[in-house]
């Protein structure tokens, strides 16, 4: 195991095998499971994070900013969400502010529909 893992913390993550069109590559990735989760089990969820970055931000992307190691600004991609085995952590490389943790969870409750308005 990676050590101490707690939501809200940004770890960089081997997201490698991938299949399709998946998420690829060494990135930056948020900690979303709960913390009982992270310690219980050898997985955790995560929002995988890109550099790349969109002509214009859309409701399911949470903008991160700069990310300490990489020499682009980041964002965080809610609708590629996954659990993976901790074996696939890297290195914490930091932790967001609350107030960014309750923008991704917002932009979760998106992806999944928990929050739909008909």
């Amino acid at each position: 195991m990676a050590g101490l893992i707690t939501r809200g913390d940004i770890w960089i993550v081997n997201l490698e095998p991938v299949f399709g069109r998946e998420i690829h590559k060494k990135r930056p990735a948020l900690i979303i499971s709960n913390n009982a989760v992270n310690q219980d089990t050898y997985h955790v969820v995560v929002v995988p994070g890109s550099s790349i970055a969109p002509i214009s931000q859309t409701a399911d992307m949470v903008y991160l900013g700069k990310v300490k190691g990489f020499k682009e600004e980041s964002i965080l991609l809610p609708v590629l969400i996954r659990s993976i085995d901790q074996d696939r952590l890297i290195k914490k490389i930091g932790k967001i502010s609350q107030q960014k943790l309750l923008e991704v969870e917002e932009a979760i409750k998106l992806v999944l529909g928990f929050d739909v308005i008909t």
